[in-house]
């Protein structure tokens, strides 16, 4: 078991080498000056010479490597060219609600996806079976960019049931309701509080958000619950329960389920990774700031002049959040397999 753990902690590692490789490659493969890019838009020759001696990028390729690699493991991600921040201290502004919203629309798919997932297993075949089937297709072939318009326009425009968007339904949401910041999400935040007025009112807001970001989640665990278990209750051991006379709800419940839950908690666990993606597009359609989304709207220089012209792209903000979700999603994958170790022991084998 400790050379398994050790295996994947190695894995995981290389996978985020791999991933800080990569972004600082593509980051050199554009054409012309990279201090120039990193600028931003207009840059002076001062800062295009300031940039250049702090990047080292009249430096040998492998010192300038080691300057980005170390710079990354001291918590220096640069500083972004648009809003002219550290790098760092932007992406953790967003990250928590960003986290907080993936973790809600996983925790949705396994609350509805695994129930509905054992009655598709339960009545195969069946219309039942081939109607949650049906669903969870649609729900996985739906784009979520889509989703949110369409719910936006029926659930707003036209039965007025739900804000078009922002946490609390209004950008103005924060300024009327003063939310102390303990974790950086608005949703912990305003539990922890105690203010539980404003956290019915976020929790509202997010209502259409998080149905748009977990209906393709829930659509993966019902498929991944219903093929999991069928495979289980075909297993010998419980045709033998079966045999022995042991009622079909504990066969069910006791000997299938636990085995069968393994894989499902792997896919739960990446679609929580996986939905920091979903995140970016839900939080720029529903305006869910800050978060991700808000930060790689401003990183792309999308709306960030008063023309509403694009403007430069800022390089070390979109290398910054790419570096930092590689992280998070290798974190919840190492987190996974332990989870997966604890409950089934054999995959050490």
């Amino acid at each position: 078991m400790g050379w398994y753990v050790a295996r994947r902690a190695l894995l995981s590692f290389f996978v985020v080498l791999g991933t800080i490789v990569i972004t600082f490659y593509l980051s050199h493969l554009l054409p012309g000056n990279p201090a120039a890019l990193y600028a931003g838009s207009n840059p002076s020759p001062e800062e295009i010479q300031r940039i250049t001696q702090q990047y080292g990028f009249n430096q040998p390729v492998l010192t300038q490597f080691w300057i980005y690699f170390s710079g990354i493991f001291r918590g220096d991600l640069g500083t972004s060219t648009i809003v002219r921040q550290p790098v760092s201290t932007l992406v953790l502004q967003a990250l928590p609600n960003s986290l907080t919203l993936a973790a809600m629309a996983a925790a949705i798919a396994g609350i509805i996806g695994i129930p509905l997932g054992i009655l598709a297993s339960r009545s195969r075949n069946s219309k039942l079976d081939n109607f949650l089937r049906i669903f969870s297709m649609g729900a996985v072939a739906i784009p979520q960019f889509w989703s949110g318009l369409i719910l936006q326009l029926v659930f707003f425009s036209g039965l007025h049931i739900f804000p078009l968007g922002a946490y609390g339904g209004s950008l103005f949401f924060f300024q009327l309701h003063p939310i102390p910041t303990i974790t950086g999400s608005y949703v912990i935040d305003a539990l922890l509080s105690g203010n539980f007025v404003a956290e019915g009112q976020i929790l509202w807001s997010l209502v259409l958000p998080l149905a748009t970001l977990s209906a393709y989640p829930v659509g993966v665990v019902i498929r991944q619950t219903r093929a999991s278990m069928i495979g289980t209750l075909n297993q010998d051991y419980i045709r033998t329960a079966r045999a022995y006379g042991v009622p079909r709800r504990e066969i069910e419940m006791k000997y299938a389920l636990k085995n069968a839950l393994a894989p499902v908690l792997v896919s739960l666990g990446l679609i929580f990774a996986g939905s920091l993606i979903g995140v970016v597009f839900v939080e720029d359609i529903f305006v869910l700031q800050p978060g991700l989304g808000s930060l790689i709207r401003t990183g792309l220089g999308v709306g960030t002049t008063s023309t509403s012209i694009i403007s430069a792209p800022d390089i070390p903000l979109i290398l910054g959040v790419a570096i930092v979700t590689c992280v998070v999603y290798v974190v919840t994958n190492f987190a996974v397999d332990m989870i997966q170790l604890l409950v089934d022991r054999r995959i050490t084998v």
